[in-house]
């Protein structure tokens, strides 16, 4: 592994993947993955295309089947548990598909990322906050979200998975399908929403991108993890850049 001195590994992680062996049905894609992210962090996974990145991102949040191992949030054994629990006690998730319901408004988008608290003041009242950090969705919550930009709707649905107030958000290709510079606006606003206390795991196929604002940094290639360092060691790293970041 591309390990260092300077490397910390994480001791006390609010999310962690223990030797988890999980895929779909009786396909096997994950084969003994081990991952841990400490809270406050933003950690990046990178790796090839079938690498099972996505399959990481779906074990975590229950869309996949973990087969054995163990999934921990905030120091509880979460594993197999459904997406609608997971969301309910502090996770969200940003699919790496398009997910913004085109002919509902930007703002009953908003809302809908609050459906678990059964309270349509209390999810009123959180989308106006969060209006306040995202003043472009705010100007336009009247809008179908149809006819947004490619890059209004990637922050559409950063903004709708912090209805919640997660203790992680978990992101599946956030720059995937977005012009250069909604690619910059994007990741801008991780870093921001990083600096706010927003715990984030993401999956990047821009790997230079997505490790440039990691504190943390895995290498996922045929199911299993390759190398683990910071965002920095693996960018600078000769076997990952020789491998993963065409240098």
């Amino acid at each position: 592994m591309a390990t260092t001195p300077e490397y910390t590994a994480a001791e006390d992680p609010i999310l962690s993947m223990d030797s988890v062996v999980s895929g779909y049905g009786n396909t096997t894609v994950l084969h003994d993955v081990s991952i841990a992210v400490e809270e406050g962090e933003i950690a990046c996974l990178i790796g090839p295309n079938g690498s099972g990145k996505s399959t990481l991102m779906k074990s975590i949040y229950g869309f996949a089947d973990i087969k054995s191992g163990t999934v921990t949030l905030d120091g509880e054994d979460i594993t197999g548990r459904s997406p609608q629990e997971n969301l309910k006690n502090g996770m969200s998730y940003v699919l790496q598909d398009a997910s913004v319901f085109p002919n509902m408004t930007v703002h009953e988008n908003m809302l809908m990322g609050g459906y678990v608290f059964k309270d349509d003041d209390r999810a009123a009242d959180r989308a106006a906050q969060l209006y306040d950090e995202f003043p472009v969705l705010g100007d336009i919550k009247e809008q179908k979200a149809g006819t947004l930009s490619g890059g209004q709707r990637r922050l559409l649905e950063l903004a709708r998975a912090l209805m919640v107030d997660p203790d992680i958000m978990m992101l599946d290709e956030p720059s995937i399908g977005l012009e250069p510079k909604f690619i910059d606006d994007v990741f801008e606003r991780i870093r921001q929403l990083n600096d706010l206390g927003t715990t984030m795991l993401l999956v990047e196929q821009n790997a230079e991108k997505g490790l440039s604002v990691a504190d943390r940094g895995f290498v996922l290639a045929s199911g299993e993890i390759k190398f683990t360092g910071t965002g920095t060691e693996l960018l600078n790293d000769e076997a990952v850049g020789r491998l993963y970041l065409g240098g």
